[in-house]
């Protein structure tokens, strides 16, 4: 089955080429609404209404909206202006409605069979069941709290806050306010709920861990991804409005929490990893064989997975997600290990895991976003902007700018290293096509 028409556009085709003009609105509509890249939605339109054959197709999108327009000298141009106002993140569906396009473009199915696909994932929620998005909630919060050195008991009371939060999430999603209020509510929840298990019912020991960990899954690791990704691609604006809405979230996120915290005598900031974990578990003479290692190993495996599951992956990447997310980590930690800086690990790490999560979306015929977000979820600086906002409140300036700098740097390093992959693709794509 072929789907491109390599006649000349008629009159009497008009029909059908707006059912193809529609079905590619309905896929850019469906990427928007639900985090995918700019360039990628316009990327995966224009595939789409160049089986028509016409002479010019043409997709602009921003973060708010989609223009698509096809138009030959045989017919009336087609244009079409979408506003897209509700924003969200499910991998699933993006990585469904990429399938379709994916499918109607090689012809193995009819633009009927698209569309009627296409409304069926926009209509599905694709959502997991109550008990495992509620599981998956408390393992995302505790292994992070664990990444960032917290011992068995922040552990617990970490599996706690995020269970509890994940119930209130049902409440706070349902109103209708501005999604910065419902961020500012959510971090504001879950350093109440941290200071419940570490004051009333003191089972932590660490309240900032416990905090640190739980709003990890608040951080706009996927939006800053997103960002950095449009910026590469050439797509300024949508790149630099996306990285500012990641700021002023993370901003909100980190705040809510340290504004709470902030009004509690008795806690502070826990400085470095080995001042306070289990002393069996960081033995530093057993080198690669110490416990503290594969401890890290498994709670980087688990914060990848499970985050992408909030973000509604499919199942069947889920363990390449955990894969890249423990790769990328796990890097990290041997290259500090070896005495190399923080930055300088960082951006090793980042650079080899890019290539891995490539060489995953196109084995497993994904878009790569899903496998990206779970590369650097692990080296965001969530707990670096919580711990500046919270000298921020103290008015210990001096060590908020301090925090900010190193945050920022980090978040560049990072930047810097997804450029560097992106430059190596397109060289290579570059070479093969010569070829």
């Amino acid at each position: 089955m072929e789907n491109t028409i390599s006649a000349a556009p008629t009159k009497e085709h008009a029909a059908r080429y707006l059912e193809v003009f529609q079905a590619a609105r309905l896929i850019g509509e469906i990427m928007l609404e639900n985090g995918a890249e700019t360039y990628r939605v316009e990327d995966t339109v224009r595939r789409v209404l160049a089986t028509t054959g016409f002479e010019q197709t043409e997709a602009f999108t921003t973060l708010t909206g989609i223009t698509i327009s096809m138009g030959d000298p045989s017919i009336t141009p087609i244009t079409s202006v979408q506003r897209v106002t509700n924003r969200t993140y499910h991998l699933g569906k993006i990585e469904m409605a990429n399938e379709v396009s994916r499918r109607f473009v090689s012809g193995k199915i009819t633009v009927d069979e698209a569309m009627e696909a296409l409304e069926n994932i926009q209509k599905g929620s694709y959502n997991y069941p109550l008990p495992i998005y509620l599981s998956i909630c408390a393992v995302t919060c505790g292994t992070f709290a664990v990444l960032f050195g917290g011992n068995w008991k922040d552990l617990l009371a970490t599996l706690l806050v995020g269970f509890f939060y994940g119930l209130a999430t049902l409440v706070i999603h349902k109103i209708p306010v501005n999604r910065f209020l419902k961020d500012l509510a959510s971090s504001f929840l879950i350093g109440l709920f941290a200071l419940l298990f570490t004051h009333v019912l003191p089972i932590a020991e660490h309240p900032d861990l416990v905090i640190a960990g739980s709003i990890m899954h608040l951080v706009p690791g996927l939006a800053m991804t997103n960002a950095i990704r449009d910026s590469l691609y050439g797509d300024y604006l949508s790149g630099m409005a996306m990285a500012m809405e990641s700021i002023i979230t993370a901003v909100v996120i980190a705040g809510g929490a340290a504004l709470l915290i902030h009004s509690f005598s008795g806690v502070t900031m826990v400085q470095a990893v080995s001042e306070h974990v289990v002393p069996w578990l960081y033995r530093e003479d057993l080198g690669f064989f110490q416990p503290y290692l594969w401890v890290q190993m498994i709670a980087s495996f688990l914060s990848a997975l499970t985050f992408c599951i909030i973000l509604k992956a499919t199942p069947k990447h889920l363990l390449y997600c955990g894969l890249c997310g423990v790769c990328c980590w796990t890097l990290n930690l041997l290259l500090k290990n070896l005495g190399l800086g923080l930055f300088s690990a960082a951006f090793i790490a980042t650079l080899a895991t890019s290539f891995l999560s490539g060489f995953f979306a196109q084995t497993r015929k994904a878009p790569a976003t899903i496998f990206f977000a779970a590369t650097i979820i692990n080296l965001v600086p969530g707990y670096g902007m919580y711990k500046f906002m919270y000298y921020m409140l103290e008015q210990d300036y001096a060590k908020a700018a301090v925090q900010g700098i190193e945050t920022l740097e980090l978040a560049a390093i990072i930047a810097l290293a997804m450029a560097v992959h992106f430059s190596c693709q397109s060289i290579r794509n570059h070479i093969l096509h010569r070829g």
